[in-house]
């Protein structure tokens, strides 16, 4: 699918944070990290979050609230929408959403909240690894940022 295709069927993106960032994100919005983007992945599958959370967030006994990102109501356009440029297992589902400087976010986007991912989730499997093609943009982050 093109990243055109996908935000023209409004499909989802998913942020991933500590559940410690709630009230500030209700209260604030959801603003980019050091690499001046949002990080995002185009998966609703638990074993996706899971293997996120333990090999990227690093902590699989915090409590964690998931994100629901819908282009229309977010704001996101194509030209916001950046692959990740990091080899991991699911890279290919990962987004980086830039140029918005503030995304609102409301309760009801909270779709998971107080999420605690499994210990040892195991791989992902491949029928859930989804490329998006046709990038307006360059990957994100180049080699000049770390996002963390």
């Amino acid at each position: 699918m093109t990243v055109s295709k996908y935000i023209e069927q409004d499909l989802p993106f998913y942020h991933i944070t500590s559940a410690s960032n709630k009230e500030s994100i209700l209260k604030n919005g959801l603003h980019p990290m050091k690499c001046k983007a949002i990080c995002t992945v185009r998966s609703d599958d638990k074993i996706v979050w899971d293997n996120i959370i333990a090999t990227q967030l690093g902590d699989v006994e915090k409590e964690y609230v998931i994100i629901k990102l819908v282009p229309s109501k977010h704001g996101i356009s194509v030209d916001n929408v950046a692959e990740d440029s990091i080899d991991e297992p699911t890279t290919p589902l990962h987004n980086y959403i830039a140029d918005i400087p503030c995304i609102k976010i409301e309760e009801s986007d909270i779709i998971c909240d107080n999420y605690i991912a499994e210990k040892s989730p195991g791989p992902v499997p491949d029928e859930l690894i989804e490329n998006l093609e046709d990038y307006t943009r360059k990957p994100i982050p180049d080699d000049s940022v770390l996002c963390m």
